[in-house]
């Protein structure tokens, strides 16, 4: 009874060993997974980068500190990192630890799962872009996350900023996270296939 539980200083309850399994059934029905209210992840959870870090290009490897001669220095040398073409269609790489500047010759720093660091192959809106990839509203030559909306009946890319849907808050069209999605990219096994062809 509630009248039998002892209150401490300070308004906590001492349980006693006989309320130990209500109060465990009580955690673990608190942690379980509610469809009513999903995760929001945080920006740095999402790995976010403001436009102004990018410097105004999309997020590729093309511009990555980690890219050296068309390998990763945290994928190591397995697998080629380059600029593919597929039915006309030009595609440039990019994963969740892209980190904008230029190559830093770091040689083989590790050997990353690329599912893990969700290495993927971007279609660039055009053919012939220096740089190409991934940014929220798909500006600069990026190309547009499937979570990023704007209001009207403007394109993604003509506004400045919109809603992203997954961290449920306003970012600027340049910016990028390792969250972006779009429903026409290349996993970096069929980009393999591409380049070893």
């Amino acid at each position: 009874m509630r009248s039998d539980l002892k209150i401490e200083e300070g308004g906590f309850v001492v349980y006693e060993k006989s309320n130990l399994g209500k109060v465990n059934a009580l955690r673990r029905a608190k942690s379980l997974p509610d469809v009513e209210t999903p995760i929001t992840p945080t920006k740095g959870q999402a790995l976010f980068t403001t436009a102004e870090e990018m410097h105004g290009t999309p997020a590729s490897c093309v511009d990555c500190v980690f890219h050296t001669e068309k390998r990763c220095a945290l994928i190591g040398p397995r697998i080629t990192i380059d600029k593919i073409t597929k039915n006309g269609i030009e595609y440039f790489p990019c994963c969740g630890m892209q980190t904008y500047g230029p190559s830093a010759s770091l040689g083989h720093l590790a050997s990353c799962d690329p599912d893990y660091l969700g290495l993927i192959w971007i279609n660039a809106p055009k053919v012939g872009q220096r740089h190409g990839g991934a940014n929220c509203g798909g500006c600069d030559g990026g190309d547009d996350c499937d979570h990023y909306i704007v209001d009207g009946a403007k394109e993604k890319w003509d506004s400045p900023t919109g809603f992203c849907r997954a961290l449920q808050t306003t970012v600027a069209c340049g910016d990028v996270c390792a969250l972006w999605g779009d429903d026409d990219e290349l996993g970096w096994r069929e980009a393999q296939k591409i380049i070893n062809d």
